[in-house]
């Protein structure tokens, strides 16, 4: 007879669980890690709780099964908290396992908080399985990771429970939560206000990634004839090849005159938590909301809001823009106009160049990963996106340390494919021992660094408050001869001609490899004001 660790790593594997990542315990995390090796499923040791997260997040992207993460109790699930709040912010499922305490432990108090009040403003639900049929609360547990909002989700395991006899009956998965058909009156409203617009803009966020709602998108744009900006987490809905495809929505001045120009924004699957946080500049023009589900913190007001498939509410509206208010010419003279403006020269290397030598020297089915920092602003402004979930980044959370781990899960849960990851040196010096996860996996992770030892945006808005420089610089680091401490390919890149031969060189070695690029971050105080504003 199995007991229920077994029947618990069995119904994951059901799910569609390949891997489990993180930093074990010596308590009940090894049941769960026994269990899961004999049902096929990879553990995956990190060398950080909160990478681990952000592996699993790749994972549940990419598969669309919840990644999985497992900590020991105490400071391993107080390390992973970051990492399960960008799983929160970044509407990513994510299961968390993790020790508690046994019942007959009331007397301890080493390494014990109470981890679900911790867990409560993150997590969308937390368990213990006390219900008596362990199986129906993990997927309870599972369906309302996925449903929409994802999110991640807490199991707290203990001993007495897991080593249990299983005694309960084999079920289907049941179906998961999808979003509802979109509401008659609503799309009347959605109709009504769209009528009336002759240059509607769609601005295209995290929940146009789906492939049916990237479908819908791309027909969306043909019918209407309207310009399609990205939110950094969209990006990809629409290729950026499409000929109806603008750019980048960064709430900054480099989109500013189109949506100036234009008359209804249409949000198409953006999710508040990817706009910047600042006033929404546009008042004046109508905006119509398509969404998957209703948020619990407006951005703005909408004239008209439509609650529903993404996909199915893009072949309802199809025929509700006349087209012609925009021509091809003018969306292609904007969009050249944008992506002028992510190009600022500087002394030495230019962040720009960094990602154009990257777009020279990469294969075409290559992934990105970027992290937070001046750095993005380049990449998702120029890097050519054609597909969706091609380019992962943070904007929820929009935390450090965030790409070098999300390549590791991207690139094993689809070694078929590279993975870039674009990192400025500080998020790297957050995270540098996940060089050795990549290693020890052999991950096809191509980690390129911005180093310009500082941290430049924060550098850049200390400059433009008039604040003298203070606190922003690093001592330099050669993150080449670090990766090579872990037995990585490490490359150092000083000057403009080396670096495409560079990048070059790091797609013909297998496996990982970290390239150090000296990068002029005098170049941000020009760039960021350029794209942003």
């Amino acid at each position: 007879m199995s007991n229920v660790a077994d029947a618990l790593a069995r119904r994951l594997a059901q799910h569609g669980v390949k891997r489990i990542w993180g930093v074990p315990g010596g308590d009940c995390s090894l049941d769960i890690l026994d269990a899961a090796a004999r049902h096929g499923i990879h553990y995956v040791l990190t060398r950080t709780e909160g990478g681990a997260a952000m592996m699993a997040m790749a994972d549940a992207q990419i598969t669309g099964a919840p990644g999985v993460l497992l900590t020991t109790r105490g400071p391993g699930l107080a390390n992973a908290a970051n990492g399960i709040a960008c799983a929160s912010l970044d509407r990513v499922p994510l299961l968390v396992l993790a020790d508690g305490h046994e019942t007959d432990m009331g007397h301890v108090s080493h390494q014990r908080y109470d981890q679900m009040a911790m867990l409560a403003p993150l997590v969308k639900a937390s368990s213990v399985l006390e219900s008596g049929d362990p199986l129906a609360e993990l997927d309870r547990m599972m369906g309302l990771a996925m449903a929409g909002p994802a999110g991640p989700v807490y199991l707290e395991m203990v001993g007495q429970r897991l080593r249990a006899p299983f005694v309960g009956a084999e079920r289907p998965i049941p179906a998961p939560i999808l979003p509802p058909p979109p509401d008659d009156a609503a799309l009347a409203q959605a109709r009504a206000v769209l009528g009336r617009a002759k240059r509607p803009i769609i601005i295209a966020g995290l929940q146009a990634r789906d492939d049916a709602a990237a479908a819908g998108l791309r027909w969306l744009a043909g019918q209407w004839e309207a310009p399609v900006l990205a939110t950094c987490m969209g990006k990809g809905a629409l290729s950026d090849t499409h000929e109806w495809a603008l750019g980048p929505f960064i709430s900054g001045a480099a989109e500013d005159p189109m949506l100036r120009a234009a008359d209804c924004i249409v949000l198409y699957g953006a999710d508040p938590i990817e706009f910047m946080p600042k006033a929404w500049a546009y008042a004046g023009t109508p905006v119509v909301e398509f969404t998957t589900h209703a948020h619990g913190r407006s951005y703005l007001v909408a004239q008209a809001q439509v609650v529903g498939d993404l996909g199915q509410t893009a072949m309802m509206l199809e025929d509700a823009v006349a087209p012609g208010g925009w021509s091809l010419e003018q969306v292609a003279e904007a969009r050249a106009a944008m992506r002028a403006l992510a190009r600022s020269p500087g002394q030495g290397i230019a962040p720009h160049q960094v990602v154009e030598a990257a777009m020279a020297a990469a294969p075409d089915n290559t992934r990105v990963t970027a992290d937070a920092g001046a750095h993005i602003l380049p990449a998702v402004a120029l890097w050519p996106t054609r597909q969706p979930k091609d380019f992962f980044i943070t904007r929820g959370l929009a935390t450090m340390a965030y790409a070098l781990p999300n390549a590791i899960g991207a690139a094993l849960a689809d070694p078929s494919r590279p993975v870039l990851a674009f990192s400025g040196d500080g998020g790297v010096m957050m995270g540098a021992g996940e060089i050795g996860t990549a290693v020890q996996e052999a991950a096809n992770v191509k980690l390129v660094v911005f180093n310009d030892a500082s941290i430049a945006l924060i550098e850049v808005k200390q400059r433009r408050r008039q604040f003298p420089l203070n606190g922003m610089r690093y001592p330099p680091t050669d993150f080449a001869a670090v990766a090579r401490g872990f037995g990585c390919t490490g490359i150092r890149v000083e000057r403009l001609e080396d670096l495409e031969p560079a990048i070059a060189r790091a797609f013909a070695t297998p496996g990982p490899v970290v390239i150090d690029v000296a990068v002029d971050g005098q170049a941000y105080h020009a760039l960021v004001p350029q794209l942003r504003g």
